[in-house]
């Protein structure tokens, strides 16, 4: 049995999605898949179904959800007791959650370990697990809207170590349009857009990164009266200077030039005095 929280909650079973129709098990069951293994308090749980009007019936209304997802799900799928609440026990590879969490690790470890290539491959397959949004249609309750918004930051966080691989792996013409659409989409992720800038400078675009570098210093003055973070600056005055460490890898050279930029703001004059 295959259960998927990295879209809309599904059930497989024998190559068969199973059914779960009802909303409190659908719920019910989401809530202990987030929690990997471990206990649920059986107050969380009567407070995430029915919240103040379960009153002195929620334990029995909780035993009586629990009973018929057991029946729903099979002996696949074990709900464990214990005096604090109920943890549903199923093998870590069964859930596409668990799984994209566990490739998410294995690939960092081989970029650690120098392999790059394998290291990207790993967290590629981690991002394939994903079919939409975590939690889609459940994470209205404030307990699955917390575990979808740590997945999807894990999600995001995964993709940029991803599009870390394939820069040094010298793919930076193919990345352009993947990170135009994510700069588009997340216009205050520093990382995304400093990944856009390095690819197009690669690509010999140095205008087109300097013009990312000024939209991005646009809004962050303008909406939020930030300047950009100190590791853009510092890209922005490299790719001004046409420093040869933009061209390594990170595997050859992590490049952190050692100029600081005169200004944070791009329209300051850098022309000779």
């Amino acid at each position: 049995m295959q259960f998927g929280i990295l879209g809309a909650l599904e059930v497989v079973s024998q190559g068969q999605r199973l059914p779960v129709r009802s909303a409190k098990q659908r719920t019910l069951l989401a809530l202990l898949l987030c929690h990997r293994g471990r206990v649920v308090r059986s107050d969380a749980l009567i407070d995430a179904l029915w919240g103040g009007e379960a009153a002195d019936a929620g334990h029995r209304r909780l035993r009586l959800q629990l009973f018929r997802l057991r029946r729903t799900l099979g002996p696949e799928a074990e709900i464990v007791h214990d005096s604090a609440g109920y943890l549903l026990r199923v093998p870590p590879g069964a859930v596409d959650a668990w799984r994209f969490e566990e490739l998410v690790k294995e690939g960092r470890q081989a970029f650690k370990s120098g392999d790059v290539g394998k290291g990207g491959e790993l967290l590629r397959a981690a991002l394939g697990l994903w079919r939409g949004q975590a939690l889609s249609g459940l994470d209205d309750l404030p307990l699955l809207h917390a575990q979808a918004t740590r997945l999807e930051e894990e999600r995001l966080a995964a993709l940029a170590d991803r599009v870390d691989a394939d820069l040094r792996l010298h793919r930076h013409a193919d990345l352009v349009g993947e990170l135009t659409g994510l700069v588009r989409e997340h216009p205050l992720r520093e990382r995304f857009r400093g990944q856009l800038m390095l690819a197009l400078y690669r690509a010999g675009r140095q205008a087109e990164a300097l013009e990312v570098y000024r939209d991005g210093w646009h809004i962050l003055t303008n909406d939020l009266g930030l300047e950009p973070s100190p590791e853009l600056r510092r890209l922005e005055a490299a790719i001004l200077t046409s420093d040869a460490s933009l061209t390594l890898t990170r595997a050859d050279h992590h490049h952190r030039p050692t100029r600081r930029p005169t200004s944070g703001c791009p329209h300051c004059a850098r022309r000779p005095r």
